[in-house]
């Protein structure tokens, strides 16, 4: 925290490089993906509303370790924008034997992406599984990929899979810290052990008609 913006940019890729192999997104062509809050954006990171509990690339076998963002502007309005961490692995520590901790290991739900560069990924998995090479849990969830999911796959949840979704929404939930990341600050995620969010954001407009809002930069390492 309280690194220069402009200093904190410059760097940003290389402390990425120095935890991990830096992951390209084969849609967008860039390690470097930047999020703009605007009024009636399109993209999810860039729109107002309030994004909710997620794990990145939840559509991809191997999903990016780390999640790691970098805020050169914070939200105008004091609160908003916020990013929220739920650690699923602590959650789940010492009662994965619970039947609702146990449905999130045994539901399998359809992921899916698709884009016009990479056509369309799908895999089946629960909500968690373990890495094959260390057991380490590995927590994968995205209600839009799992939506999607189901769309390419012509079938609509079961009540067994839509309740498994929203118990691990509402068990999460309860677990969520709370950041306020300020300019030049550096957020890591680990992106398999924990789910989050970002609540809802504002613009401020200039007297010359400009918008200005939350401004971040996302970058995510193996």
């Amino acid at each position: 925290r309280g690194l220069r913006p402009e200093v904190a940019s410059a760097i940003f890729p290389a402390i990425g490089s120095l935890l991990g192999a830096i992951y390209i997104d084969p849609g967008i062509g860039s390690a470097l993906i930047g999020a703009h809050v605007k009024p009636n954006a399109s993209l999810m990171g860039n729109q107002l509303r309030h994004l909710p509990l997620h794990t990145d690339y939840s559509m991809l076998a191997a999903p990016p370790r780390l999640t790691m963002s970098l805020c050169l502007e914070p939200d105008p309005t004091p609160g908003y924008g916020a990013v929220q961490v739920a650690d699923i692995a602590a959650m789940c520590f010492g009662v994965e034997t619970d039947p609702m901790i146990a449905r999130f290991f045994d539901t399998a739900l359809p992921f899916a992406s698709g884009n016009a560069q990479s056509g369309l990924t799908m895999i089946e998995s629960p909500i968690i599984s373990r890495e094959p090479s260390n057991q380490k849990l590995l927590v994968r969830y995205h209600r839009t990929r799992i939506r999607q999911g189901f769309v390419a796959s012509g079938r609509s949840p079961s009540p067994e899979q839509a309740t498994a979704m929203l118990d691990f929404e509402k068990a999460a939930a309860a677990c969520i810290q709370t950041l306020h990341p300020d300019a030049g600050d550096i957020t890591v995620i680990d992106n398999h052990r924990a789910v989050h969010a970002r609540t809802r954001c504002s613009v401020r407009v200039d007297k010359d008609g400009l918008t200005r809002g939350r401004q971040m930069r996302f970058l995510f390492t193996h």
